[in-house]
């Protein structure tokens, strides 16, 4: 049987290592890559913007292009600001990163509801003419609406933030 107690003498409800110096859970890599596929037209934004620095572009870049629309990048802001929240999640955190994490499972739910409905708005759904690629996004954004929802860790994860720490007085 395993001892999940770390460092302290405080057992951990997952194993320790999943634990970061703050001894709140560290976001998992199927999270991370959920949060970097609903990021996707912010990451593609950059990629052809990278490619156009090349000179002329390839020939792949006008497929990339059509799969640009602007429209779309609102859906991206808020899984965006859930990596910012990541990068300075400590006890020294302001309010505002704080109250983004205790609220983001919604705001990731809020992210995907908000491309379902845009893509259904632009597509006017016409599902008969969608193809392979346009169902996998859709499942895709589904299974990732699902893992948030029913997964114990995850609803954990968010209601996790380092405490703020009070300085000593003398």
């Amino acid at each position: 049987m395993k001892n999940n107690q770390g460092m302290t003498s405080e057992p951990f409800k997952y194993d320790y290592l999943r634990y970061n110096i703050h001894n709140v859970l560290r976001p998992n890599w199927l999270l991370i890559l959920s949060l970097f596929f609903l990021c996707r037209h912010i990451f593609l934004f950059v990629l052809v913007g990278l490619m156009g620095l090349r000179g002329g572009g390839a020939p792949g870049m006008k497929v990339l292009v059509e799969m640009l629309n602007p429209v779309y990048n609102i859906t991206d802001i808020l899984p965006a600001m859930m990596f910012y929240v990541m990068s300075v999640r400590s006890p020294k955190a302001k309010s505002l990163p704080r109250w983004l994490w205790k609220h983001g499972r919604l705001l990731v739910f809020l992210s995907i509801a908000t491309f379902l409905i845009v893509f259904a708005f632009r597509t006017q759904l016409a599902l008969s003419t969608y193809g392979a690629v346009e169902w996998v996004v859709i499942a895709v954004n589904v299974l990732i609406a699902l893992y948030i929802g029913l997964s114990g860790f995850i609803r954990d994860l968010f209601n996790e933030f380092p405490a703020v720490h009070e300085p000593e007085s003398p």
